[in-house]
């Protein structure tokens, strides 16, 4: 908590109050902090009217790291400024209070006159939302309307009727052989669309991944943004693209931004008892637009064909930073994963969990390196690579059975994917709107 002092306020006026704070950090909660007089409102104007000093608490949203001061405006004149908090991100919050002036009452005639009359005032909480910029990396500012097209012959695609988009079929490949072993590592530039998401609580944490699908649109699962009944607000996440190394944040060619407003699949059932992966989708809308580069390019969607039974037995490829154990879920760079489509016929007799869990909107796909997604891999894009060379993205992981005696991920069960060629339609409506 802080406090504001104000030397012999003026009289008979109103008096607005402003003050910035900066914090480096997200806000883990709406909650930004309150500006309130520090005595009661009879004392306060008293005070005024015997020329003393005005005092006001601020009451910080957070304790650690204690926010700075950084701006003190009394009725729009600047009494006081301060270079703000310094950091990869920097909240800032506005607090506001407005004191009216006394009013004069009229007395009754049968009242006559009272002595120690307090005069009516009124006063006004005013909290503004706060926000928080990024300070690195700096980049060239863009309209947020605006679709910027990469130029490459092999990474046109049709998403709309007349609307195109640009999106990355081929994959860079880097210094090393596409998939060889167990545990691939990629390259920087390999795959360009991958998504981290982040939500703010004591500290950034990764709550899931996604894949970019335009400038401005994120495509992930449902399931990231609500469980458990509880929706994760808006102004914690943040969405991190051109990642490579998952803890350096200064990575020259990144960029994050806010999240707008995002949008879950109408079918999706936040149902805790009877989990499943039909219609766990959701698209985020950046606030911002981002620049494409060889670092950050949308995916393509699929395109053809939805029917299942055409893409039974083949290979999707998939990045992720989960790792089963416990201790440190996350690896410090992605690895390449390959996974075999499945019939549901063959998914439905491997498991009786896989019942409640998949549609047919859904599908399942087993490890081919005993290896699979994890911890906060929900969300990750499974790839599946045509007779061209060109890769579309079809699912995107959505549920997986865990291994109850070990308490991590098992690898020898199926994992669920959504099926991305059933919800086309669903898809261009939200990023062409």
């Amino acid at each position: 908590m802080g406090q504001v002092k104000i030397p012999s306020p003026p009289k008979n006026v109103p008096l607005h109050l402003k003050i910035k704070l900066t914090v480096a950090a997200l806000l883990p909660t709406k909650y930004s902090g309150q500006l309130k007089l520090a005595q009661s409102l009879e004392e306060s104007v008293r005070a005024i009217q015997e020329n003393r000093s005005l005092y006001y608490l601020v009451y910080f949203p957070i304790r650690r790291p204690i926010p700075i001061l950084t701006g003190i405006w009394l009725n729009n004149q600047e009494y006081c400024s301060a270079p703000p908090a310094l950091g990869i991100i920097v909240t800032s919050i506005f607090l506001e209070h407005i004191l009216l002036p006394p009013r004069i009452l009229l007395i009754s005639k049968n009242e006559g006159n009272k002595d120690n009359m307090v005069p009516s005032f009124e006063a006004f909480l005013l909290s503004n939302p706060c926000r928080f910029s990024l300070t690195l990396p700096l980049e060239k500012e863009q309209s947020a309307t605006d679709l910027q097209f990469p130029s490459n012959n092999d990474t046109t695609f049709d998403i709309s009727d007349g609307s195109i988009n640009t999106c990355c079929q081929r994959i860079s490949n880097g210094n090393n052989t596409l998939v060889t072993s167990k545990n691939v590592k990629t390259s920087t530039d390999q795959w360009p669309w991958m998504a981290i998401i982040l939500v703010m609580r004591n500290k950034l944490d990764l709550q899931c991944v996604g894949s970019l699908i335009t400038n401005k649109h994120v495509i992930t699962v449902a399931h990231c943004i609500k469980m458990y009944n509880v929706t994760v607000p808006i102004h914690t996440m943040l969405v991190s693209l051109g990642r490579y190394h998952i803890r350096d944040w200064n990575e020259i060619e990144s960029v994050n931004r806010e999240v707008e407003e995002y949008r879950l699949h109408p079918d999706f059932k936040d149902d805790f008892k009877n989990p499943t992966a039909d219609g766990d989708l959701a698209i985020i809308i950046l606030k911002d637009s981002v620049n494409f580069s060889p670092f950050i390019r949308p995916v393509c969607l699929w395109s053809g064909s939805d029917d299942l039974e055409d893409v039974i037995g083949s290979t999707g490829y998939a990045v992720v930073w989960g790792h089963e154990d416990l201790i440190n879920p996350y690896l410090d760079k992605p690895r390449l994963i390959r996974m075999t489509i499945m019939s549901q016929e063959d998914c439905l007799r491997s498991n009786s969990v896989f019942v409640s869990l998949t549609s047919n909107r859904t599908f399942c796909a087993s490890s081919k390196d005993g290896n699979g997604p994890c911890n906060g891999d929900s969300g990750s894009g499974l790839l599946i690579r045509k007779n061209d060379g060109s890769y579309f993205l079809r699912g995107i992981v959505s549920r997986s059975i865990r291994d109850e005696i070990k308490m991590s991920c098992d690898f020898t069960q199926y994992v669920v994917y959504v099926d991305i060629a059933k919800y086309l339609d669903w898809i261009r409506l939200h990023i062409t709107a």
